[in-house]
């Protein structure tokens, strides 16, 4: 019952309902993205260090972010820490005139900046097959990608009841399927903070110090599909983020 249940979704389950992730409420997405804003140096910092093990301090990434190049960085360094900061202006952009939806289309023109010269082609779902550094677990054939991503949104969307977990689940499932040529985790990180903002939430990111139990735990999830420790794990790094949330 559980693989028909979740089937839509790559293999990927958990226990729906069973953790309670308080994330800070403002009630407005106008006012959820100026926070965004305020913050984008260090979510982009923390992003790029967590998610790349990019290099960028945070002084060299407040400089990239205001236009700017730097020394002493590779260029692919810049360009990621560039391309990220161009996507979120992007989903802010979105999310302000209310186009931002959680679908497939949202996340590719996402990718279209995140990805920019970065991944192999940009802003379209991969055509070749892929795999994915350190696991075992192969990610499903490009052939299966559109309705994977049709099911898998329209699933997210429609069972998945409280926003917070549904945005979690999205990052999720965006990185165990492997939509795109590269770039998947960052531009999945902007869809769950723009679907946090979309319903009034405040910005989450995992911080730079939790970069190894991170990616520990994500490597077991690839493996498995099971995301219960996963979804343990955000609820802990979001108390950690907001200890008095956000107050």
């Amino acid at each position: 019952m559980l693989e028909t249940k979740f089937d839509c979704l790559n293999g990927m389950h958990w226990s729906m309902g069973t953790v309670d992730f308080e994330i800070p409420y403002i009630g407005d997405t106008e006012k959820a993205t100026y926070i965004f804003n305020q913050n984008l140096v260090d979510i982009t910092w923390n992003c790029m260090r967590t998610l790349e093990q990019n290099p960028s301090t945070l002084p060299q990434t407040r400089t990239i972010l205001n236009g700017k190049s730097v020394d002493g960085l590779d260029v692919t360094d810049l360009l990621q820490v560039k391309n990220y900061g161009d996507g979120a202006r992007e989903m802010v952009r979105l999310l302000r005139s209310g186009e931002f939806k959680v679908n497939i289309e949202t996340a590719s023109s996402l990718h279209r900046f995140v990805g920019y010269k970065d991944a192999l082609e940009w802003g379209t779902l991969r055509n070749l097959n892929t795999a994915i550094h350190d696991v075992e677990y192969i990610p499903p054939t490009y052939e299966k990608l559109p309705i994977l991503a049709e099911r898998g949104f329209d699933f997210l969307n429609t069972e998945v009841k409280d926003p917070k977990e549904r945005a979690i689940a999205v990052f999720l499932f965006m990185s165990r399927t492997q939509f795109f040529f590269d770039a998947n985790k960052r531009t999945a990180s902007l869809m769950m903070n723009g679907c946090l903002m979309l319903n009034g939430y405040w910005p989450i990111t995992v911080l730079n110090r939790e970069s190894v139990e991170f990616h520990e735990k994500l490597g077991r999830f690839y493996e498995t599909g099971d995301a219960d420790e996963m979804m343990r794990f955000f609820a802990h790094i979001i108390k950690k983020q907001y200890p008095t949330k956000g107050f």
